[in-house]
């Protein structure tokens, strides 16, 4: 399973806690980073993304997370991940819109959400075994 970490260039200083602490858990080869929505934009088109991949997308504003669900049909049926700026009631209602499989704030230290990831991870991988037996 590949992990395609969206952290867009304007929420970079936010996003290298996020960044650094994803690489302790998973190496750097694991991670594709990506920081402008013309990127996140260019990978949700390509082929074959929604089988292994988790998107796990950093929304270091709510003008950001905006931003992000106006690619809801690019994102729609894949597995993601949500990074807040806030827990406002506002920001919560848009959150649930994406369906996200987790979501977190972006003032914690991470460790809840790479944990969640690495059963993601490992689900994925013992699914993807199970089949290959068959």
């Amino acid at each position: 399973m590949d992990l395609i970490l969206f952290i867009h260039q304007d929420g970079a200083h936010q996003g290298e806690a996020l960044y650094t602490k994803m690489t302790q858990y998973f190496g750097v080869n694991s991670i594709q980073a990506v920081h402008t929505m013309t990127a996140l934009t260019h990978i949700l088109k390509q082929p074959g993304g929604r089988d292994h991949k988790v998107y796990v997308l950093l929304a270091e504003s709510r003008h950001r997370l905006q931003e992000l669900y106006c690619l809801f049909t690019l994102l729609d049926g894949r597995r993601i991940v949500l990074v807040l700026p806030d827990d406002t009631k506002e920001t919560i209602s848009l959150t649930h819109q994406f369906y996200p499989r987790f979501f977190t704030y972006s003032d914690t230290a991470y460790d809840d959400l790479c944990a969640v990831l690495y059963k993601m991870m490992n689900h994925t991988q013992t699914h993807s075994s199970k089949e290959g037996k068959k």
